[in-house]
Formats: C-alpha cells, structure tokens, sequence
C-alpha cells in the first residue's frame, strides 16, 4: 500500500508515493494521462457556477476559473470521484492505489492531481500570475490574495456520489 500524500505535496513527492520517477522521462506518460483526466474533470466543474459555495454563486462577476476553496465540499468530492470512475486502463491502476479513509480520502491519488489542476489554473496563484502578467484577469475579484490561506483542510470525506453524464476515457497507449 502507498502512503498518501497531501494536495499540497510536490509533484516529486506525489509521485514518488506512487512509486514513480518525476525524473524518468519512461514515467512522465503516466503523470501527463492521470493530469488530463483531471482536467476533463476540472472543466466539467466550470461550465457554470453550480458547483461554487453560496455566497460565490450569488456574486454576478464571478467567472472562472474559480479557485479550489470557492467549490462546495461536496462537490470537492465528487470532483475526487469522478476522476477515478472515469479512468482508463492505464490510469485506473494508479488511482487505484489512492483509496482511503483516511485523512485526504476518498481518494489522496485523484484529490492531489483535482487540486493540482486548479492550483495551476488559478488567476490568484503568485506563479501563474509571472508567467501570465498579460492576462487582463489576473488576480481581480479577490484583491488578489492567495488561495493557500482558503478555509479547506486539503481533507476529503467519503460519501455517496452521483455519476457524471458524460463518460470519457483515454486510450491505453500513448504516442509520446
């Protein structure tokens, strides 16, 4: 069994608790598909405001991307859920190794690479902001503070989820 890591976890340290090589370049593959079906994840989650806390919902100018913190719990969760539901035959093995009760259950493997996808999406986050000074978003309806001091444990509970209506999968070779 994998000891779990944090969402907050360098991408060495999640993958060295998969027992991967962020340095080997035979293990970047599986990093990159375990990344994009988070994504089909992330951007299902942003395709309206449903998903945000009550007083973001109810805030006309908020647009996406919407910051991890800003997403209802439960649909945290789901989040979590959706990506490993939906994995391929290569990723499923990998996520499967993320199961818990424990402390950043339901799954550590899914819940670190959702978080990953909005930390690295987020408009507020000091790294994206450098690299994107052009973006005439950058950092306005929050007055720019960070989402590293959000309310959110980093924790996920398990509870009973309903299934996304899209279904998708990525094949199980890759060309890279």
């Amino acid at each position: 069994m994998t000891t779990p890591v944090g969402p907050r976890a360098s991408k060495e340290d999640f993958m060295r608790a998969l027992g991967l090589d962020a340095n080997n370049p035979q293990h970047e593959p599986y990093y990159r598909a375990m990344r994009d079906e988070a994504i089909v994840v992330y951007n299902y989650m942003h395709r309206s405001n449903s998903d945000l806390l009550d007083n973001y919902r109810a805030d006309p100018n908020m647009r996406p991307p919407y910051c991890w913190h800003y997403i209802r719990p439960e649909r945290q969760r789901w989040g979590v859920m959706e990506i490993w539901r939906n994995s391929g035959p290569v990723t499923r093995p990998l996520f499967d190794r993320g199961a818990t009760h424990g402390e950043y259950g339901p799954n550590w493997v899914t819940g670190w690479l959702l978080y990953s996808v909005f930390r690295s999406r987020d408009i507020r986050n000091n790294r994206h902001r450098n690299q994107n000074k052009k973006d005439p978003g950058g950092g306005s309806g929050n007055g720019g503070s960070s989402s590293s001091s959000g309310g959110s444990s980093g924790k996920f509970d398990t509870f009973s989820i309903s299934p996304l209506p899209l279904k998708t999968k990525l094949g199980a070779t890759f060309n890279g």
